[in-house]
């Protein structure tokens, strides 16, 4: 049961963050403005999405990230495997730990007594929408974006594009140390590889 437990969580997890990405550009129109002589497109990639739904999606992700690692020991003790793989794969992995206080911290209100897992007492500040277009590897290869006369922006090119909801992640003294998106994947990239380790498939 608990394994069936495990990989449902894995999945709420993939799901999470899968809820911070898009990327049929097509279906982000902008908003047009015509003044007789010219036409204005403004684009702010959010969607229609207030800030309260964005504010939503991000700590659905960061709370599904943080909650894995409890359920990952019970597992590991049920079924033979050593716990302490789950504690060093925390311990050595800053983005883990600072998942963890953010998720923390959103529980318990913020300023933490305490400087947490990571040491930096982080929170998350400016969570918001942005156009990430990445280029492969090859040579040669890019990625453009432009709008038709409607102002609905299309991508060419052999690279990729995503609109992707993120924030910066700040300590306690204001100070930026991590992009919220990236620090995620990292972390889940942790616990995908520990789930390798202990050959659990899903």
């Amino acid at each position: 049961m608990i394994r069936d437990d495990l990989i449902s969580r894995v999945q709420r997890l993939h799901t999470a963050i899968g809820a911070t990405e898009e990327t049929d550009i097509g279906s982000f129109l902008p908003t047009v403005t015509c003044d007789g002589k010219r036409v204005c497109f403004y684009q702010d990639w959010r969607g229609g999405r207030s800030d309260a739904e964005l504010a939503n999606t991000i700590h659905t992700l960061i709370c599904n990230i943080a909650n894995l690692k409890d359920l990952l020991k019970k597992w590991a003790v049920q079924s033979g495997k050593a716990t302490i793989k789950v504690d060093d794969a925390f311990k050595n992995s800053l983005a883990l730990r600072i998942i963890k206080d953010l998720s923390n911290n959103d529980r318990h209100g913020y300023d933490p007594k305490k400087p947490g897992n990571s040491g930096r007492s982080p929170r998350v500040d400016n969570i918001t929408t942005v156009m990430q277009m990445t280029t492969k590897s090859e040579k040669g290869s890019f990625v453009s974006l432009t709008f038709n006369r409607h102002g609905v922006p299309r991508m060419a090119g052999s690279g990729t594009a995503k609109v992707i909801i993120t924030g910066d992640i700040l300590d306690r003294d204001g100070n930026k140390i991590g992009d919220l998106h990236k620090t995620a994947l990292e972390a889940i990239e942790v616990w995908e590889s520990l789930l390798d380790d202990f050959d659990v498939k899903f």
